[in-house]
Parts: C-alpha cells; structure tokens; sequence
C-alpha cells in the first residue's frame, strides 16, 4: 500500500478486529511502519501501536489483523 492509502485508512478510523474475531478499536492514525489503534470511544481504555505487518487484509468496513486480541493486549499495548 502507499502512503495515501494508509492515509485514507486512518482518516477513514476504520474498525479493527483481531484474527479471534473480537472488536479492537479504530485505526486513528499511522506512524511509519506501524498503526495506531485507540479502543475506546468515550474513555480511551487502550492504545496500540502495532506493525503494519500484523494487518491480514481489509474491507470498506474493517482492518482485520493477524493476531489475537489477548497477544495484542499483552505486547502492543501502549
């Protein structure tokens, strides 16, 4: 992808799901090779800063990533 793409994702703060299906938050942003996710939408409960690489695939309506929301919370986690 090129960087307007990513761009786009991030404007767009499309939701993110985990390989283990569970919701993560929204993409709000992109930081070189990596994502930023913020889970929460009144109160930020968890921020993550996660390799694009960790991204499977995505659709107009959600990022779905390779791993799960557990290895995610326990190494990403910011």
């Amino acid at each position: 992808m090129n960087s307007l793409e990513w761009h786009e994702l991030s404007e767009s703060r499309k939701a993110v799901k985990s390989s283990d299906d569970k919701d993560c938050g929204n993409l709000v942003a992109t930081y070189g090779d990596k994502i930023v996710i913020i889970e929460g939408y009144i109160v930020k409960s968890h921020e993550f800063i996660i390799p694009k690489s960790k991204i499977d695939h995505f659709n107009e309506k959600n990022v779905y990533l390779t791993i799960s929301k557990d290895e995610m919370i326990s190494k990403f986690d910011f």
